[in-house]
């Protein structure tokens, strides 16, 4: 297990995509559980992308949607678990987020991510082949970069594949039991 703050949350989320991404690129099964009930694109710096450029094709990926896009063009699958812009739309989030939310949901929904619903989340979790981090931070620029945030990285491996696999398991079980499918925005 491995804490995780502000200050390493986004080196851990894009290593576990780029990981998944040279997965798929080899042929290997690879998959990414995506869940945040707040989402919106930012951009990736390039120095979180640019050491996997000798082996998978970075060179598009400025922002977080097009990581994972690159992820789905290879092979990979993709699942997202969020909150509807209709359900956030009955509270005093802004309508401005709302709309980015919408933008970025309908955007993952066109690059081939199965996106599903769900009203009551509240839970952040990244979950790969290779590993899992959960904790307080949303999928958003704030949330990755300038929010006070923490949380832990369970590896696929050693003493954290235990907690990994129960991971693992918790968001399968969220996406394909306790979500619904996005419908309408």
């Amino acid at each position: 297990m491995v804490h995780v703050t502000e200050d390493n949350i986004s080196l851990i989320d894009v290593d576990l995509l780029v990981s998944e991404c040279i997965r798929a690129n080899r042929g290997e099964p690879a998959f990414a559980y995506i869940i945040s009930p707040f989402i919106s694109d930012f951009k990736v710096p390039a120095s979180l992308v640019r050491f996997a450029s000798n082996i998978i094709n970075v060179s598009d990926v400025d922002q977080f949607s097009d990581l994972i896009g690159l992820l789905i063009q290879y092979g990979g699958k993709v699942y997202v678990v969020s909150r509807s812009p209709l359900d956030l739309a009955k509270t005093t989030i802004s309508q401005s987020f709302i709309r980015k939310q919408a933008r970025m949901l309908f955007q993952l929904d066109r690059k081939g991510c199965e996106v599903r619903i769900n009203p009551k989340l509240h839970a952040k979790a990244t979950v790969t082949s290779q590993g899992a981090v959960s904790g307080s931070f949303n999928l958003t620029e704030s949330g990755r970069f300038f929010n006070l945030e923490e949380g832990n990285f369970f590896p696929n491996k050693g003493e954290s594949r235990k907690h990994y696999l129960e991971k693992l398991e918790w968001a399968k079980d969220l996406f394909e039991n306790r979500s619904r499918r996005l419908t309408n925005m």
